[in-house]
C-alpha cells in the first residue's frame, strides 16, 4: 500500500475514522466485478443505440475542468474505472494522450470501437484491475497531470485513493452520487414488494474523501451538479433485470423478482409501449492539487469519537 504523506498523528483518531469510512462494506472478488461490469457494458451500450443514456455528466465535468485550466493541449490524463470510454473520449479531444483503465474487457472493447469510431489516436483504453495494478512497475508514478474517476468502485478505499494519487503529478479528481430519487422504481419498489425505497445513494464516500484529504492538508474543491431526468423505456426483460441489481439487496437479485418487475413494467406501459421514468439526482465532485499542501493544527475535541 502507498504510504500515507506526512501523515499527522495529532489528528490519527479523525483521520482513522475517515479512512475507514473510505473503506467499503462489502468488496467484489475480481472475477464478480468483471462479470457485473461485462453485463453492465452490454446493456449500457443497446441504451445508448436507443438514445437513453446521455452524456450530461462527461459535459459537466469538461465544464468544471476547462474553467480551471487543467485540460490544455499539452496535458497527459488517466480515466480510472473509464467504462465505455466516454469520459476518456471527450479528455482526449482536448488533451495530448489518455488512458482508460477498467476491470472490464466488454467495457474496453466498446471504449476502443469509440475512440475509432470518434477518430482518436491519442487515447488507448486497457484492461485493469486497478486493485493489483503495480503503479510504479507500470511506470506510472507521477505521469499524469490529471487522475480522474467517476463513479468507480476502484479507488472506494484508502490503498485505491493513495494509488491513484501516487500517479498524478498535478491534479485529481473524483465524481461521485451524492443523493438521487427515482420515482417509477420508488412506485415498483410499492407495489410489487411492499416497501418503501430507501435511498439509493449516499454521500458517505464524498464526506469521508473530502475530510480525508482536508486532515491530511490538501485543499480539496467541491461542487454540485442536480440534474432531473425524464426518459421513455420499454418493458424489457434486460431492463427489468437492470432495475432488479440497482434497486434490490443483493440478497433479493432473483430470476422471479425480475419476473414481477417485468410484469409491473408490461402493465404500465403507454399506447406507444413506453413508460416515462422520472428521476432526480445529485452528483458531488472533488477536485484537489497533489502538489499543494498545508499542515494542520489538530481538530480533535475532548470527549469526542475523535
Amino acid at each position: 500500500m502507498p504510504t500515507i504523506p506526512d501523515y499527522p498523528a495529532h489528528n490519527r483518531r479523525a483521520l482513522d475514522a475517515f479512512m475507514q469510512m473510505l473503506s467499503p462494506q462489502q468488496v467484489d472478488t475480481p472475477k464478480k466485478a468483471a462479470r457485473r461490469w461485462d453485463q453492465r457494458a452490454e446493456f449500457w451500450q443497446k441504451e445508448r443505440a436507443k438514445k437513453r443514456k446521455g452524456d450530461e455528466r462527461v459535459f459537466y465535468a469538461l465544464s468544471l475542468l476547462e474553467r480551471r485550466g487543467i485540460l490544455t493541449p499539452d496535458r497527459e490524463v488517466v480515466d480510472i474505472g473509464c467504462g465505455p470510454g466516454r469520459f476518456a473520449a471527450a479528455f482526449a479531444k482536448r488533451v495530448k494522450r489518455v488512458l482508460g483503465l477498467d476491470i472490464s474487457e466488454k467495457m474496453v472493447a466498446h471504449g476502443q470501437a469509440y475512440l475509432v469510431e470518434q477518430g482518436l489516436t491519442n487515447a488507448v483504453l486497457q484492461v485493469c484491475d486497478f486493485k493489483t495494478l503495480d503503479v510504479e512497475k507500470a511506470g506510472l508514478l507521477g505521469a499524469f497531470d490529471l487522475v480522474f474517476g467517476s463513479m468507480t468502485p476502484a479507488i472506494h478505499d484508502m490503498e485505491g485513493l493513495l494509488k491513484s494519487m501516487s500517479m498524478s503529478r498535478a491534479w485529481c479528481c473524483n465524481v461521485t452520487h451524492l443523493s438521487g430519487r427515482n420515482y417509477m422504481r420508488e412506485q415498483i419498489m410499492r407495489d410489487v414488494f411492499g416497501q418503501e425505497l430507501p435511498p439509493q445513494w449516499s454521500g458517505k464516500w464524498f464526506y469521508a474523501l473530502f475530510n480525508t484529504l482536508f486532515l491530511l492538508g490538501y485543499e480539496p474543491e467541491t461542487s454540485y451538479e442536480t440534474r432531473h431526468s425524464e426518459i421513455r423505456v420499454s418493458a424489457e426483460e434486460e431492463y427489468a433485470a437492470f432495475i432488479t441489481e440497482h434497486m434490490l439487496p443483493e440478497h433479493m437479485h432473483t430470476a422471479e423478482n425480475t419476473a414481477r418487475i417485468l410484469d409491473w413494467l408490461r402493465a404500465h406501459v403507454d399506447e406507444q409501449g413506453l413508460i416515462t421514468e422520472i428521476s432526480d439526482t445529485t452528483y458531488g465532485t472533488i477536485l484537489w492539487d497533489v502538489r499543494r499542501r498545508t499542515p494542520r493544527p489538530s481538530y480533535d475535541v475532548p470527549g469526542s469519537s475523535f
